[in-house]
């Protein structure tokens, strides 16, 4: 593109130089030149200056028929093709608009010429293009206006790239003849707000206008309107920990204080739909609030829209505390919703009871914040910090920091849990599952450290264990000629990010241990496909052509279950097992049968979890379902309890 430009304006100083030539030529033609070299001379004057006029047009040709504009982005009619692209794939999840109008461009048009508002434009563009990743696509589909369409994004992600942009532009104002400035709207499809790609564009559209209308406003105004919705200013992590500690070793014996750390819940929404200023107002209400309350010693914003403070509790019972900070957030909310035109709002407030002088400041932080997101969890509203919740965020720091090690160790233990064909009653196949095995001969379950890992993304390396332990025991087994079934196997979400990496990874684990890979079955959740559609049927697919199975778990579990089955690509749905919990009844029955039935239909296998009765034993059967798992037949057992029944049953 840039070379294109370059060229053509080289076109323009070839054309001047031969049409110097050609006038100088001609001036000089009585200066003795022969008539045949005068000739000569002109004419190649004239050719020069008609090649350098036919390259000048087809390259301009070129770069407008071309998917990007003067601003070296990608135009319009490229933007429409791809919104296209999006909106054919039906899927927009965790998809976000950016929208940019750049101000000002037509006072740069009218007073310097159009050359320089592009230069304006592709100054503009250039800052666009250094907060970009490798999910952004970038295009202007106005005269000022640009869009950046940010796939697999947070809101944190569009906050933080919206920052950088006015961070870089800020810097050029410093030195730049012509300053720039921007409005922006944005807005993202997530799980809790799920958008089609035109409505996102709508809405980004819609906030783009509003920032802009807030800003002239504030020009308008002036400096003293700036002031005036200026956010109150936060205090650092070193100034707070020096307040704590000053107002614990001030403190008489008999006082009792209380740390609170309170933040607002989804306060990004009420900036995203209202904007800056309106949001800035109500954290600065807020505040005013929270100043107000009862022997208040000390309040002040942390930073963004979470604010601490310390209360005197003196005499009080906690349970007696508690309840009064409950009932006071209470009133706030009620004076911000009728000062301000919203909705909802929820205050989310941790409580830390400041008992011990010698607790560092820290950790005073750090155990009201863990009490605050647990208020969130739980929409408490208000939470207090507990041995019980000590215990488990000691848990949870223990599991991340002594996963490698018990990895290393193999403290991880595989088990099993047959799964019965439903015709013959024999066993069919099996699930592999993992405990954890501790130093101190205690057993964790899945559910003790399986979500932590998660969390942290360690995960993926325990899958990558349980797949070679499975597969190094399959392979042992085929070694001594014994029997082998086809064992399904557990994949996390996190492997859906490079899915390229995880197929590769597993095929040749599948080719070291020799394994027949009909006899792996990869187990994949309902809530997974959903949030993963495109990249769960891609791997689906890489996989099918390996001969391997794959099954979707927890069918049922919640989302859109009937809708996912138009798009599904597995060869086996495994029944949620809260199908099956309400002992079986004449609706929980019709229900099962028409999604067998739908399932049969589309050539699935059917496996149902959670089977604990005969009654449910032989009401599967009898409606065709394949493979039946639960306590009824079995509980998940040690490596070494299955291969003695696998011997005995054979």
């Amino acid at each position: 593109m840039e070379k294109n430009k370059i060229t053509i304006r080289l076109c323009y100083i070839e054309l001047i130089i031969f049409a110097g030539i050609l006038v100088t030529m001609i001036f000089h033609f009585r200066c003795g030149f022969e008539k045949s070299f005068f000739a000569l001379m002109i004419i190649a004057a004239l050719a020069g200056c008609g090649v350098s006029l036919a390259l000048k047009d087809y390259l301009k040709s070129m770069i407008q028929s071309s998917a990007f504009d003067v601003a070296g982005v990608h135009n319009k009619k490229a933007l429409e093709k791809q919104l296209q692209q999006i909106q054919d794939e039906d899927d927009t999840l965790d998809t976000g608009i950016m929208m940019f109008d750049l101000n000002n461009l037509k006072i740069i048009n009218d007073t310097y010429g159009h050359e320089e508002g592009d230069v304006f434009i592709q100054t503009f563009a250039s800052f666009l293009t250094r907060i970009l990743t490798e999910n952004s696509y970038l295009a202007r589909f106005g005269g000022d206006e640009f869009l950046i369409i940010q796939r697999n994004t947070t809101w944190s992600q569009l906050e933080q790239m919206n920052i950088q942009l006015q961070t870089l532009i800020d810097e050029h104002n410093q030195t730049a003849d012509h300053p720039l400035s921007y409005a922006v709207g944005y807005d993202i499809s997530c799980k809790n707000h799920y958008y089609l790609i035109m409505d996102l564009l709508q809405m980004a559209d819609e906030k783009m206008y509003q920032d802009k209308q807030y800003k002239k406003q504030l020009q308008k105004n002036g400096p003293l309107a700036a002031r005036r919705s200026m956010l109150a200013e936060s205090i650092s992590t070193d100034s707070l920990k020096e307040k704590i500690f000053t107002l614990l070793n001030n403190r008489s014996e008999e006082k009792q204080y209380a740390f609170l750390m309170t933040d607002v819940d989804n306060f990004h929404l009420i900036n995203d739909y209202w904007g800056y200023e309106m949001g800035t107002n109500i954290l600065n209400f807020i505040l005013k609030k929270l100043e107000l309350f009862p022997q208040t010693l000390f309040v002040n914003r942390y930073h963004s829209d979470i604010f601490v403070g310390i209360i005197d509790i003196t005499g009080q019972d906690p349970a007696v505390a508690r309840e009064k900070i409950s009932a006071y957030h209470k009133q706030a909310i009620r004076e911000v919703l009728e000062s301000y035109p919203l909705n909802y709002m929820t205050l989310n407030t941790g409580v830390y009871y400041l008992n011990d002088t010698d607790t560092p400041a820290e950790e005073v932080i750090s155990h009201a914040n863990i009490a605050r997101r647990r208020a969130k969890e739980t929409s408490t509203c208000v939470f207090e910090y507990n041995a019980e919740l000590s215990s488990t965020e000691q848990k949870r720091a223990e599991t991340i920091h002594s996963f490698q090690n018990a990895l290393a160790k193999k403290e991880f233990q595989i088990y099993f849990q047959p799964k019965i064909c439903g015709k013959d009653q024999t066993i069919a196949s099996a699930e592999a599952l993992v405990r954890w095995q501790r130093e101190n001969d205690t057993m964790w379950y899945p559910d003790m450290f399986l979500p932590i890992l998660e969390e942290t993304g360690e995960i993926q390396a325990l899958d990558y264990y349980v797949y070679e332990e499975t597969f190094a025991w399959m392979n042992q087994r085929q070694k001594e000629g014994k029997r082998v079934i086809p064992v399904s196997l557990n994949v996390s979400p996190v492997h859906f990010g490079n899915i390229h990496s995880f197929a590769e990874k597993v095929m040749a684990l599948i080719k070291q241990y020799e394994i027949n890979p009909y006899h792996v079955i990869f187990e994949i959740t309902e809530t997974t496909f959903i949030h993963n559609i495109k990249a769960v049927n891609e791997m689906i697919c890489f996989f099918h052509e390996q001969n391997i199975r794959i099954s979707m778990d927890d069918f049922g579990s919640g989302y859109s279950s009937l809708n996912a089955l138009k798009d599904i690509l597995f060869d086996e749905v495994k029944i949620d097992k809260r199908f099956l919990s309400d002992d079986l009844s004449e609706n929980g029955k019709i229900v099962l049968q028409e999604i067998f039935h739908l399932l049969k239909r589309t050539n699935k296998s059917i496996v149902c979890e959670g089977v604990e009765t005969k009654e449910m034993v032989d009401f599967l059967v009898e409606e065709g379902c394949d493979e039946l798992q639960g306590y009824y037949y079995y509980k998940p057992m040690s490596q070494n309890a299955f291969e003695k029944l696998l011997e005995n049953i054979v």
